[in-house]
């Protein structure tokens, strides 16, 4: 039993960790993939007429059903 709750930690703590700026990655650095989920408090942002979201260090901008990370608007 504590192995399993072990490793559901591990997947958890893995997949919040797939997303991060690291100190020798200017950008966030993310696997290949589809867009993403918007995370909760999210504050949104307004530069050259495009609606960017801001979240604890990384940038989002809407793009098909959902939105990609990208790089700072500015």
């Amino acid at each position: 039993m504590k192995l399993k709750h072990l490793f559901c930690s591990a997947v958890v703590l893995f997949t919040l960790t797939s997303c991060y700026v690291g100190p020798a990655y200017p950008r966030p650095v993310r696997p290949v993939g589809g867009p993403v989920i918007l995370p909760g408090g999210a504050r949104p942002y307004y530069h050259g007429g495009v609606r960017y979201y801001h979240h604890r260090g990384v940038w989002y901008r809407p793009h098909g059903g959902g939105h990609i990370i990208v790089p700072r608007p500015y």
